[in-house]
């Protein structure tokens, strides 16, 4: 709800005078709210001071007010402390967060002065506010009164007067300001224009005729109580004045504004918005990108790199827009349907539905349509399962929509699943974002060019982010990655080779296609699982694990990718790995997380405080679980599909603020060399897909040139080139 300067009430003559009708106090009340940035030149000023404005410093600081003061030389010792640039704020991220939101703001301003002290100096922190104290020359005292304030639309107001910004100067002294607009005529025009140049030329730090001070040079103003009586009269008993309660007169203002300030304080709460401090500058690239493709498209942004907010950052630009948001949101899973009801609600978006299995949406869905019946501009939500927005029901009750809803496809790579791909050309929202780290389908190149049309986009997409460009900016960790070789056993050999001699038969080189397209996938799905439960890697697995409990005396905050399914012996693989770990180190708690799992959320809570060390999963991790405490990261189970590794990767490669790097241990599975001619090319292809994903691991590690070179033989024996390859990938990631 955007206020301006225009739509206030100033007094004919644009005086404020504490003996006269209108107070300076109501100038503040009125002006901070609707303030953007504040340029003040004052005599004396005191926190204590902002304090007293309580409501109306809040909603600035909430807005995203900017302030700088240019002050005398006279301070209190708390005060002094806002001078220091190197402010040390516990948590500031969490704080920040806290300084969005306006209803503890107003009370931590009204029941604790120290509180709020705090704030500000989380405001220094930021650069949102500059004290700069001076003394004009020759040693002159200031005793300015004067200030610039400018609004969101970049309307601009100037104050002159007595008003000291100081709580007695305020409430009690005998005061008086004079009011000039930008926008009220040449005269006040241009006073608001030098005083407003004025100011910055004192600021920029350019004034020839003051002095500028460092903290040694400025004066506590309490211990100049009783030596200068002037300053005395003007800061009497302030350090207690709040706590007093504020003067009669003064109260009655207050009560003059109360009921604008609570609805306006309501509304601004009731209001979707973001919820930090604002959104990163690729984000809003995104959006902007997103808007010049007709409001279609595909995000592929690296996982950690906050997929969810970007497309919810759009939906809050369309709300900006008309007042209203309406949207769709598909998910794969579950536990992404709760994450994304937790993260729309951090939003402050309230018409919120969650459609799957797990939850009665039939009712509350016919009670939209009611209420669509005589509003079409009605807010709503939808978040539902793939599974759920494929069914006939969902469908049906669904089919009267607004055309204008967005529709948000979270993993969109899951839009080319059989059911949901049917119903791309029934499906009428016209606005569109798809989000993957990977959108592509691995052996399915009509899905992905079904998907590409549908959200409108193609490599490079509408909106790319990479993992390289999110390590590089800090957004995700930098990591540490070691291969470990795992040999096929002879009959694995054998059933790999002659599975491929299988493929190759059903290719058609002239088509450059298979002839049976359905069974080359099926054989081709066959023989990726040979790699996945290749034998060996057991064996791997336990070397792995007792040289990190020997380096580092415990398995802390990592987790486990096994393979899906049963050995040749018919051995439970999540069973296997998980007992091993139990029973060689039974002090380190491991646990599974998988589907069957029961009070997940509680699993991961007990993962992410170390009460569980070690989780074992196999692919409940994949798609869109946060778990930035992860550190060490074993790929046991990784198969040749990019989207399942790159996913992984992600999980690890989270921020968290104990921790400055992370570990992946990777499984690769490489042939013996047989020597046979016959089985050369399928030998070649294994060895091709395994180091695609090396090279991919690689590229972003720190110890890249190890790892590389860890391979460098194998690749020359099978006539491959390792850079060569790399290069390829690169070229097809930057989409030329």
């Amino acid at each position: 709800m955007e206020q301006n300067f225009q739509k206030i009430s100033f007094p004919n003559d644009l005086e404020y005078a504490s003996d006269g009708n209108y107070l300076p106090i109501e100038f503040y009340l009125s002006v901070l709210p609707a303030s953007k940035e504040i340029y003040l030149k004052l005599g004396y000023f005191s926190s204590s001071a902002i304090n007293t404005l309580s409501y109306g410093f809040a909603q600035f600081i909430h807005n995203g007010g900017r302030i700088k003061i240019i002050s005398n030389h006279y301070m209190y010792n708390q005060d002094k402390e806002l001078l220091q640039k190197n402010i040390s704020v516990e948590d500031a991220a969490k704080k920040e967060h806290l300084l969005s939101d306006l209803a503890w703001i107003s009370n931590e301003l009204n029941s604790s002065q120290r509180h709020f002290f705090n704030c500000l100096k989380l405001l220094v922190s930021l650069d949102r506010l500059e004290l700069v104290p001076v003394i004009q020359k020759p040693g002159m005292m200031m005793h300015y009164k004067q200030g610039v304030f400018i609004d969101a639309k970049g309307n601009s107001l100037s104050m002159n007067g007595s008003c000291n910004f100081t709580a007695s100067g305020l409430l009690e002294n005998a005061e008086s300001i004079t009011v000039s607009r930008s926008w009220g005529g040449n005269v006040e025009a241009i006073k608001v224009a030098n005083l407003k140049k004025n100011i910055l030329k004192i600021l920029d730090g350019s004034s020839e005729i003051h002095d500028y001070l460092n903290a040694a040079d400025i004066l506590d103003a309490f211990s100049s109580i009783g030596e200068d009586k002037k300053i005395a009269d003007l800061l009497n008993d302030e350090k207690n004045l709040m706590a007093e309660g504020l003067a009669h007169s003064s109260k009655k203002i207050l009560e003059k504004f109360e009921a604008e300030i609570k609805s306006h304080i309501i509304a601004i709460q009731e209001e979707p918005r973001f919820p930090y401090p604002k959104p990163r500058d690729y984000q809003e690239e995104a959006y902007q990108e997103w808007l010049r493709s007709n409001k279609k498209g595909i995000f592929a942004m690296a996982t950690g790199t906050g997929k969810t907010l970007t497309a919810l950052n759009c939906l809050l630009n369309e709300f900006k827009e008309s007042g209203s948001y309406q949207a769709v949101v598909l998910v794969p899973t579950s536990a992404l349907l709760e994450q994304w009801y937790r993260e729309i609600g951090d939003f402050n978006f309230k018409s919120l539905l969650r459609a799957s299995s797990d939850y009665s949406w039939n009712q509350p869905i016919d009670y939209l349509n009611a209420q669509l019946a005589f509003d079409k501009s009605i807010s709503f939500i939808i978040i539902t399962t793939y599974d759920t927005f494929a069914s006939p029901k969902f469908q049906q009750k669904t089919k009267n929509f607004p055309d204008t809803t967005l529709l948000i496809a979270d993993e969109a790579h899951n839009i080319g699943r059989p059911k949901v791909k049917k119903l791309l050309p029934t499906i009428n929202y016209s606005k569109r974002i798809a989000l993957s780290a990977t959108p592509n389908r691995r052996f399915d190149p009509e899905g992905n060019e079904l998907i590409e049309e549908f959200f409108n986009s193609k490599e490079p997409y509408t909106y790319s982010f990479s993992m390289e460009r999110a390590i590089k900016e800090k957004i995700l960790c930098p990591y540490f990655y070691y291969p470990h070789v795992v040999y096929l056993s002879q009959d694995e050999m054998v059933g790999y080779v002659e599975i491929s001699k299988k493929i190759a038969r059903l290719y058609d080189p002239v088509a450059g296609s298979h002839r049976n397209p359905a069974m080359a996938k099926k054989l081709m799905q066959d023989r990726s699982q040979i790699i996945h439960k290749a034998e060996g890697k057991f064996g791997v697995f336990q070397t792995i694990i007792n040289s990190l409990v020997t380096e580092r005396g415990n398995l802390s905050y990592s987790f486990v990718y096994v393979p899906e399914g049963v050995d040749s012996q018919g051995n439970n693989f999540l069973k296997q790995y998980l007992g091993f770990v139990e029973k060689k180190f039974p002090s380190v708690l491991s646990h599974h997380y998988t589907g069957k799992t029961d009070n997940r959320s509680q699993v991961m809570a007990a993962f992410e405080s170390g009460n569980i060390e070690c989780l074992f999963s196999m692919k409940c991790l994949d798609e869109g679980v946060d778990v930035p405490r992860a550190e060490i990261a074993l790929f046991c189970s990784s198969t040749g599909n990019p989207r399942q590794f790159i996913q992984r990767r992600g999980r690890v490669l989270r921020k968290h603020e104990e921790k400055d790097s992370a570990i992946i241990h990777d499984l690769i599975v490489l042939p013996v060399s047989s020597g046979e001619e016959g089985s050369f090319k399928s030998e070649k292809k294994l060895i091709k897909d395994e180091l695609t994903r090396v090279i991919y691991f690689s590229s972003l590690a720190r110890n890249y040139y190890d790892c590389m070179g860890k391979f460098k033989d194998v690749a020359e024996f099978y006539e491959l080139n390792l850079f060569a390859l790399q290069s390829e990938l690169e070229e097809k990631d930057s989409g030329k």
